[in-house]
């Protein structure tokens, strides 16, 4: 009897052990990169144009998972890069989420950056999900500052004028509100984006760690 009793017990002592080894050698994933803020960020509420002329506010955010960042279409490195970026990974993100998962590309350059030329750019990266927004400097540096991101115009005397942006992606949730932040690898001599492998990896990290919260 006591041979009955003893093997199924070693057995599922044996597999006890085999997952709690399993589980304590998966490497834990620390992202690098990544910002999740200890609580969900409230935005107030903002008036922005969409590259269709459309009028964009806070609710536009709602039922929705939207990944931000700012820019210009006359930016010669960082924007073209990571809207191209968030467009190819785009479908692969959206598995990790059930509602649906847009990209806003915000320009701060709304004097060359009218609804037809940013019509005109993100089309060229072929993905609906893309939304260019702009407005003027009143809504659009209150706006940007509440995504903890930042952008400073120089002399705009001359036609090719750059602007000085962040090269961060920030995810807002489905009620409008800032969960985190994706940040550029800063290395030497490379432009500043947000890498697609920590994008790959950190994203449904993200989603996980909300979900438990």
């Amino acid at each position: 009897m006591a041979n009955k009793i003893l093997f199924p017990l070693i057995a599922v002592l044996a597999l006890v052990a085999g997952f709690v080894g399993y589980h304590f050698l998966q490497p834990s994933h620390t992202p690098e990169h990544t910002l999740l803020y200890p609580q969900p960020r409230v935005l107030a509420d903002f008036q922005l144009t969409s590259h269709t002329g459309s009028a964009v506010t806070r609710e536009q955010l709602y039922g929705q998972w939207t990944l931000a960042f700012v820019g210009y279409t006359y930016c010669p490195d960082i924007c073209p890069l990571t809207l191209a970026q968030l467009a190819g990974l785009h479908d692969e993100l959206q598995q990790h989420v059930p509602e649906p998962l847009n990209i806003w590309f915000v320009s701060v350059d709304p004097n060359r950056d009218t609804p037809q030329q940013m019509a005109s750019y993100v089309q060229y990266f072929q993905q609906a999900a893309i939304t260019g927004v702009t407005a003027g400097h009143d809504q659009l540096f209150p706006f940007v500052r509440q995504l903890g991101l930042m952008y400073a115009m120089s002399s705009t005397t001359d036609e090719h004028y750059l602007v000085d942006h962040s090269a961060s992606i920030v995810l807002i949730n489905p009620k409008g509100q800032l969960v985190a932040m994706f940040k550029p690898e800063l290395v030497e001599g490379r432009v500043p984006t947000v890498r697609s492998e920590d994008l790959l990896a950190d994203f449904p990290w993200v989603i996980r760690q909300l979900a438990r919260s």
